[in-house]
């Protein structure tokens, strides 16, 4: 609004000559003055000028506060740009570090000063027993080489191995025990299992006898970005299962342990392996909880019965003699034995 249509509009409230919707405009800005007098006790260029002051420093400050608030909302979204930002960089990292720890290279400890290593090697032709800080025991066989930190971290717990050797894991979920050998890395939480160097034939192996472990392939010949972007090549094996790497193919696979041995709290139940008319479906499950396997039978061989003793062999044994009798025959695929 004009200076001068503004000064008509206050001369014709002044008259009684406004309509109710101007009378109501020139209430409210009467609103801003301070003082209580009346409209008609005041001359119209006096009224003017009092009005329009205030309408002009009200304008000012809303203009003001606009600003304030644009100012306050401009700097919450960097605020808020910034902290997402942070966080994205700090996830990702994290992310990165975690990718890092999936493709180990070699045990932390190595980096250690000498003192703070063990290292044990057995020259003796029977195995040397070794007792690791957290009570693991560690059977290591001629020829082979153990090295070990003093202590162990409580993020994890690395061994080094070059050779042979039996390990007996004790159990810690929350730090988990590494073993770095010659190309593979096995992971575990509490188990015993056999590492086996290939030194004839390039073939190393992991063979679990008890709980659970996963071996994955060494990445040392890996850049970083590899180890960040690519999956860790690895398997997971239970008892009576191993582990082959075959170096010269860059081939890592899992099968049966070649002597499947039974799970000690199921020994018993090979007390009774004289059987009479047993079906084969019915004696695969027995040998499976005895060996921790999987054993299936094709559904055309299920209800062939077995009679025969079993006594006093080992599980390959056990299956050659049952496929003879009742003319069947049974394969290895994968980790699994099936019988058809």
């Amino acid at each position: 609004m004009s200076r001068k249509t503004f000064h008509q509009l206050l001369e014709r409230y002044l008259t009684g000559n406004c309509t109710p919707e101007e009378q109501e405009i020139v209430n409210r800005w009467y609103d801003l003055l301070d003082g209580d007098k009346d409209f008609r006790d005041i001359e119209v260029n006096e009224l003017e000028a009092c009005l329009w002051d205030k309408i002009n420093e009200r304008t000012s400050l809303e203009k003001n506060g606009k600003k304030r608030s644009l100012f306050k909302v401009v700097y919450l979204k960097r605020y808020l740009a910034a902290a997402v930002a942070i966080t994205l960089l700090l996830g990702a990292s994290l992310w990165i570090k975690w990718r890092l720890e999936c493709h180990p290279v070699k045990p932390d400890f190595t980096c250690s000063s000498s003192d703070d290593i063990v290292v044990v090697s057995n020259t003796h032709s029977k195995p040397k027993t070794i007792y690791l800080p957290d009570s693991t025991i560690v059977e290591l066989y001629r020829g082979s080489t153990l090295s070990y930190p003093v202590k162990f971290k409580k993020t994890g717990r690395e061994v080094n191995l070059e050779g042979n050797a039996l390990f007996s894991v004790k159990a810690n979920p929350e730090n988990p025990f590494w073993v770095f050998h010659e190309g593979i890395i096995t992971k575990v939480l509490g188990t015993r299992f056999l590492i086996k160097r290939g030194a004839e034939n390039g073939l190393d192996e992991v063979i679990v006898y008890s709980g659970k472990v996963e071996v994955m392939r060494e990445n040392k010949n890996k850049s970083i970005l590899e180890r960040i972007i690519a999956k860790p090549v690895g398997v997971s094996l239970t008892v009576n299962q191993r582990a082959i790497l075959d170096e010269r193919n860059n081939i890592l696979s899992e099968t049966l342990a070649e002597q499947p041995i039974p799970i000690e709290t199921k020994r018993s139940l090979l007390n009774d392996v004289a059987f009479n008319e047993v079906s084969l479906s019915d004696l695969a499950e027995r040998l499976s909880e005895v060996y921790g396997l999987n054993i299936e039978v094709r559904d055309q061989v299920r209800n062939i019965t077995f009679t025969g003793d079993l006594s006093d062999m080992e599980l390959f044994n056990q299956l050659d003699i049952v496929c003879k009798v009742t003319r069947t025959a049974y394969s290895i695929e994968g980790k699994t034995i099936i019988i058809q």
